[in-house]
């Protein structure tokens, strides 16, 4: 519910972006500022983990997310016709999402059983999308405040249920809290499961890092840690420049300069559902194919859907005929890159960012990435509708394109399996064990 709490953030932009232009009561640079900033307020928030995520633990640091979260949804709402106050409101939202982004990731991973790791980790993208596709629903109000209402339930839903689960049985394992880590360990695995080998991994985890538990940011610059670090935030750049961000936050947008007859609302309704259908198999995937082959496999599909989005828009400006019969071109290229996107390059990034860091830096590293992903969330939506101006949208979407084309040669290179590894197994294959 935490990532659905983000979908709802994300995917809020693409009708609202619309209404407020329409409502003409707007300068364009407002509204773009004002879907711009959600990004932005996420990069932020997780700047603030490490100090929080450690020491109050991962439930409690998720629970005290859904105060501001909430207020923040109010904000947008009775701040309509106030855009300091939807600024406000964006960053508060954006600034929970994003670190619903790590925390959650980083929890899933320390209560899974490492055969379904991959599976857990992927749900996070999978309910995120979820929530994209609640809020593009919501879009037929036709009212942003009734949409930013309806969007601010979510984080009501997901701390009433969060408050029912345990700690994770790391954290316990890592304040010395054994009797609680094995209580928490059973809540997960049953009364009848034998607990004893994971608890005994977590112990040992723990005191192989345990001397060098005081990080700094120059821990990460040692050089297996600093590869390790470099894996991550290659494939955070590799996830937001394929321009998924640019595609959702403007979507309908979009789908209105192609000039096919079809309602942009419908269409991204339609986009939303590929997206909830392709993490469903994504989920059922990643565990028997891997990390490393679904991340190459999306990165390529992603490159031949862009190329294909191009044409079409090239064939629009210089061939109105052609791109009149090639009007389904859009909607499948749209349909088939965020199948190819929610299959690997969506949920793998993070999932693998809590699979890839010792217990000691995990809460640093991961927050390091993540403020580096959402900032390049930023800089992509802030300047997309401007690219777009000065480069034409055929231009941006043929960059995109050649970046996903990179990601390839990236993951291929450089990214290291870690389906069916236990952390020590993922630490040594990095070379980032201690002790």
């Amino acid at each position: 519910m935490g990532g659905f709490s983000l979908g709802c953030g994300i995917g809020w932009s693409a009708p609202c972006v619309e209404l407020l232009s329409e409502s003409g009561a707007y300068k364009p640079i407002s509204i773009y500022v004002v879907a711009s900033v959600f990004p932005l307020g996420a990069a932020l928030g997780v700047v603030l983990l490490p100090f929080v995520v450690d020491k109050i633990g991962r439930k409690w640091t998720m629970m005290c997310l859904v105060p501001p979260f909430i207020i923040g949804w109010i904000l947008i709402s009775s701040g309509i016709d106030i855009i300091p106050l939807m600024i406000i409101g964006r960053l508060l939202t954006g600034a929970c999402g994003g670190m619903t982004t790590v925390v959650a990731p980083i929890y899933t991973g320390e209560i899974a059983e490492k055969e379904i790791r991959g599976t857990l980790g992927a749900f996070f993208q999978l309910f995120l999308v979820l929530g994209v596709l609640y809020a593009y629903c919501c879009g037929y109000s036709k009212n942003v405040a009734i949409i930013s209402v309806l969007c601010g339930l979510p984080p009501i839903i997901f701390a009433m249920l969060m408050f029912l689960m345990p700690e994770s049985p790391m954290y316990f394992t890592a304040k010395g809290n054994i009797e609680a880590a094995k209580e928490s360990m059973r809540f997960f695995r049953g009364p009848d499961f034998d607990i004893a080998p994971e608890l005994a991994a977590f112990a040992e985890e723990v005191a192989r890092t345990r001397d060098a538990k005081k990080t700094t940011p120059l821990t990460l610059m040692k050089p297996p840690m600093l590869k390790t670090m470099l894996v991550s935030l290659g494939l955070m750049f590799a996830q937001q420049f394929s321009g998924i961000n640019a595609i959702i936050f403007y979507g309908e947008t979009i789908f209105k300069q192609t000039g096919v007859e079809m309602d942009s609302l419908l269409q991204m309704v339609i986009f939303a559902v590929v997206q909830v259908t392709s993490c469903v198999i994504s989920a059922s995937l990643i565990d028997q194919l891997g990390r490393k082959f679904l991340m190459a496999l999306s990165a390529f599909v992603m490159c031949l859907c862009l190329i294909a989005l191009g044409i079409f828009f090239v064939a629009k400006t210089s061939s109105p005929e052609l791109a009149e019969s090639m009007h389904w071109l859009p909607l499948v290229s749209a349909c088939v890159y965020i199948l190819a996107f929610c299959l690997g390059a969506g949920p793998i990034p993070w999932a693998y960012l809590s699979e890839i860091f010792p217990s000691n830096v995990k809460g640093t590293a991961a927050s390091t990435a993540a403020c580096f992903n959402w900032m390049l969330a930023f800089i992509v939506t802030m300047s997309f509708s401007s690219a777009v101006d000065a480069l034409g949208t055929a231009t941006v979407l043929f960059f995109f394109a050649a970046v996903c084309a990179f990601g390839v040669l990236f993951v291929l290179l450089c990214m290291v399996e870690t389906k069916g590894k236990t952390f020590e197994e993922i630490q040594r294959a990095f070379g980032t064990v201690q002790g």
